[in-house]
């Protein structure tokens, strides 16, 4: 089982029961990354654009992969992307155990009149297709959900594993705005994610936790961030596309948001969206019940799919009209109750159980799914992706229009063919466990993006 060391998890344990939040500020970080050797991705004009595939499964189709004919005239830069070794003031760093963790990855781009056209590889020793899938704890007899940050004993060692989707985001500097973008990629957006230990008093549980300070360092300054998750990509072919900024320097803020969303004035301000021009992405398979007979309540899945033999351990929102079962009651012993009578035992078998580290035989096709997969619309909408495993690492296909939209400046304008700055995060399994690297993600920075014309 993995161990933290011993100072760290000291160090983060006290201060993150004493104090909680750190400050977090690109002055008060240290990176340490190496330089690439290559950093510039050369995109050239194409008169045929590549195929897409959108709603894969929705429709009964995959995607086959990129068109090695179209693509042989692009350069390739080859990057390794590296988990940092980035610590707060306090000394505390929430990438402990997972520093290092590195994988090689190539870009390439192409764009003509209307796209730019991006294709990325990179290794991973599996695909993790999952997003918080429900699992049963046979110790507690109550239902849990796989979350990005694993849990740890008092001793130090993992109880848990983290469980999520292999995601990859884009960040771009908006019209240069962010000053340290070039030489810290998204932690110079504050993104830092300095850690503590938080310490359940009734079980002994350690949780890792992080201080999710992601916002930029002064009101001007702005990112376009696209992030594909795996789960979405191969449903919907889609990446979500979101904007950074500033969020009023809030500390322990977050400067996420959606494309089209607007901050309200207010100190700290709060930010809104059009509902009708923006889709929500995907939402939690999940509900609260009342355990039967008793007057606790229980968090549970709310549609499990019957003879669930799902290739990617997701739901569709036309699952829930037919495919899915809702569940109805739970009992003390954790036995689901499903519509029509039929019923889940838990324990019956370790199919849906914790089991060391994992659930059940690690299987994800037979894990109740954590997410409903809607497709973005509006400006989150913007970004199209194609996705397939290649049984070591990923292949991926991104589209977006050289120019949205956009009139607030929350997208990257390419039309103009002038360099941009960007940089890539990369979310992928290591060190043997489902994903042992989601927030605490490699990078690769001082990236420039220039065009062939």
């Amino acid at each position: 089982m993995k161990k933290i060391k011993t100072k760290y998890m000291v160090v983060t344990l006290m201060f993150g029961l004493t104090f909680g939040l750190y400050n977090c500020t690109r002055h008060d970080q240290t990176l340490n990354v190496a330089p690439a050797s290559g950093t510039l991705l050369t995109s050239v004009k194409t008169a045929t654009p590549p195929s897409f595939v959108s709603g894969y499964y929705s429709g009964g189709s995959a995607w086959g992969g990129p068109s090695a004919s179209l693509w042989k005239n692009a350069p390739v830069l080859n990057i390794t992307a590296t988990v940092p070794d980035v610590e707060g003031s306090s000394g505390a760093n929430g990438f402990n155990g997972f520093i290092g963790n590195s994988t090689p990855m190539t870009l390439q781009s192409m764009y003509d009149a209307n796209y730019i056209y991006f294709l990325i590889t990179w290794k991973a020793a599996q695909a993790n297709r999952a997003s918080s899938p429900w699992f049963f704890n046979p110790a507690t007899k109550l239902w849990a959900q796989g979350g990005a940050a694993p849990t740890y004993n008092v001793d130090g060692e993992e109880t848990m594993q983290s469980i999520c989707s292999d995601e990859i985001v884009m960040l771009f500097n908006i019209n240069n705005s962010c000053a340290d973008f070039t030489s810290q990629s998204c932690y110079g957006a504050c993104h830092t994610n300095v850690g503590s230990m938080v310490l359940d008093t009734l079980t002994g549980a350690i949780t890792s936790t992080t201080t999710n300070c992601m916002h930029t360092n002064a009101v001007n300054e702005k990112l376009d961030c696209w992030r594909a998750r795996f789960y979405e990509v191969e449903q919907t072919g889609q990446a979500l596309d979101y904007y950074q900024d500033y969020d009023g320097g809030v500390l322990g803020g977050s400067g996420i948001h959606a494309d089209q969303s607007v901050p309200n004035g207010s100190s700290p301000p709060s930010y809104s969206s059009n509902a009708s021009t923006n889709g929500a992405g995907s939402v939690s398979n999940k509900q609260t019940l009342t355990i039967t007979g008793t007057s606790k309540h229980e968090s549970v899945p709310l549609w499990v799919k019957a003879n669930d033999n799902y290739p990617y351990a997701q739901l569709l929102p036309s699952d829930t009209l037919g495919a899915a079962l809702k569940v109805i009651a739970v009992d003390s012993n954790g036995v689901l109750t499903l519509q029509g009578g039929s019923t889940i035992n838990p324990n019956n078998g370790t199919t849906y159980q914790q089991v060391g580290t994992g659930i059940g035989n690690n299987d994800q096709t037979t894990w109740i799914p954590g997410k409903i997969v809607f497709p973005y619309t509006g400006g989150e909408g913007d970004v199209t992706a194609n996705a397939m495993w290649s049984g070591s690492g990923w292949t991926m296909m991104l589209k977006r229009a050289l120019k949205t939209t956009d009139v607030l400046e929350q997208d990257v304008d390419f039309s103009s063919l002038a360099n941009q700055q960007f940089g890539i995060g990369v979310m992928f399994q290591a060190n043997g466990s489902i994903n042992a690297a989601d927030n605490e993600h490699a990078i690769m920075p001082g990236l420039t993006l220039t065009f062939q014309k």
